[in-house]
């Protein structure tokens, strides 16, 4: 039809569409990948620039510090008048300290001109001071003693001097004056023991030994947690001459007996090694430093058992030791058990020779080990004597108490090296029947007389 247009050719209009679509997507593509090169130029660019400046500040720190410096651990100190002093970097600053350290600025010194050769010297000298304090501080507080024993030193409270006169009325003979020491050429003598859960029986044991003239009683606490510290404290302030030396885990006897021997050879004169189950019984003398004087000029001094038994007990009861055990091994020689020939020692403190070969006797330097008859038949460590005299001292050794506690001590809380002893049936029956042949009450009447308080307890029957 004339004046009307034909319609359009689709596939025509399709086609060049199509045409202009191929020739955008190159030039998407050129854009995306222009973009990505200039982000990466950028970053690299932006890394060496920031390395740079960290170099730049690295090499301008450490030419103010060399500037700064002669001694880098010095401390510059302003007093409160202003004037200049020099100290070590050896604790924590004060508020009117200003530490320097190789990281400050120069600026951050004093303004005052200083002669760092004069400083470096003041330093070298103040440091050889104070590594001196220190070391004589080590020497009083420290676990490593200076004589050569290991515990944890903690030093107890003061003697109550003025409680310690009350007590003198307490006792027969009084109590040593402490002033009286091993320095000032008075004889003293001091008794060590080693305790591990014996609480029940030591305060008799204590008192018994002070009665007998003992100038100090040292103990090695052989507890978990320093469980006689308390009790150590109460002492002390009651006026007693006690020290408890904590020493927990597992040790031979013999270490706990050396570190009394170590630590205190030059504050006695004399120092006897016993348990808190063995009592000493004077035969001849009233005091012990008496009985020393005629028996002990050097060396050691051996002393032998008496063995008690049960008596018939069967289990604890609340009263001394020495009231409820009255019964012992025979008094002859050819009457007692040929077991018990040991012996326990009383050392001359300058004769100590260092570590001993055995709980019963001290090593020594010089005199060997006597008994009170001036000889005696020992084994080679010293710890039997075959003699066994009894006539000046005898040691009274409460071994085995009721069947009920032996068992508890040996079976249950076991000894010191951290061992069970005599816990086989046959020892157990052995305890059981063993009840002592000869009665002997000596060390009960020498309490009673010494610390009269405990007769007291003749007032009490034991029923178990």
């Amino acid at each position: 039809m004339a004046g009307i247009d034909p319609p359009p050719d689709v596939s025509t209009a399709a086609a060049a569409d199509a045409a202009a679509t191929t020739s955008i997507r190159p030039i998407r593509l050129r854009s995306i990948r222009t973009l990505l090169m200039l982000s990466i130029l950028l970053t690299c660019m932006m890394a060496a620039f920031l390395t740079q400046m960290a170099g730049m500040s690295h090499e301008q720190t450490k030419m103010n510090d060399q500037s700064s410096f002669a001694a880098p651990h010095l401390q510059l100190r302003h007093n409160n008048d202003s004037s200049l002093s020099l100290s070590l970097s050896m604790g924590a600053t004060t508020d009117n300290e200003i530490r320097r350290n190789l990281s400050e600025p120069e600026g951050s010194l004093p303004s005052e001109a200083i002669n760092v050769t004069e400083l470096g010297e003041k330093a070298a000298q103040q440091y050889e001071e104070k590594k001196q304090q220190e070391q004589q501080q080590q020497q009083q507080q420290s676990n490593n003693r200076p004589s050569g024993v290991v515990y944890e030193y903690i030093e107890p409270p003061p003697i109550n001097h003025t409680a310690r006169a009350q007590l003198r009325s307490k006792f027969r003979f009084g109590l040593p004056d402490l002033t009286h020491t091993n320095t000032n050429n008075n004889t003293t003598t001091a008794l060590c023991g080693i305790v591990k859960d014996a609480e029940a029986y030591l305060d008799e044991w204590v008192d018994y030994h002070f009665g007998l003239g003992f100038h100090s009683i040292y103990l090695i606490d052989n507890s978990d947690k320093h469980e006689l510290k308390s009790w150590q404290d109460k002492r002390r302030n009651a006026g007693y001459s006690v020290r408890v030396l904590p020493k927990p885990g597992t040790h031979r006897q013999m270490y706990g007996y050396h570190m009394c021997a170590a630590e205190f050879k030059n504050d006695h004169t004399f120092m006897a090694f016993f348990d808190v189950d063995e009592f000493l019984v004077l035969k001849k003398h009233i005091r012990v430093d008496d009985m020393l004087a005629d028996h002990l000029t050097e060396g050691s001094l051996a002393i032998s058992w008496f063995i008690f038994g049960s008596g018939g007990t069967s289990t604890y009861a609340p009263l001394p030791v020495t009231k409820r055990f009255l019964y012992r091994d025979g008094g002859w020689k050819n009457t007692r058990h040929s077991h018990w020939k040991n012996v326990k020692s009383i050392l001359k403190l300058e004769d100590y020779g260092n570590y001993p070969q055995s709980p019963h006797s001290m090593k020594t330097k010089r005199g060997g080990w006597k008994d009170t008859n001036g000889g005696g038949t020992f084994d080679k460590i010293g710890s039997v004597n075959e003699d066994r005299p009894t006539d000046v001292a005898v040691i009274h050794h409460y071994k085995y108490l009721s069947p009920k506690e032996y068992h508890w001590k040996s079976c249950v809380r076991k000894t010191v090296d951290d061992k069970f002893k005599g816990c086989s049936s046959d020892k157990q029956e052995a305890v059981d029947s063993f009840k002592g042949d000869v009665f002997d009450d000596s060390a009960w009447t020498m309490l009673k007389k010494n610390v009269p308080k405990y007769a007291m307890y003749d007032e009490f029957e034991d029923f178990m």
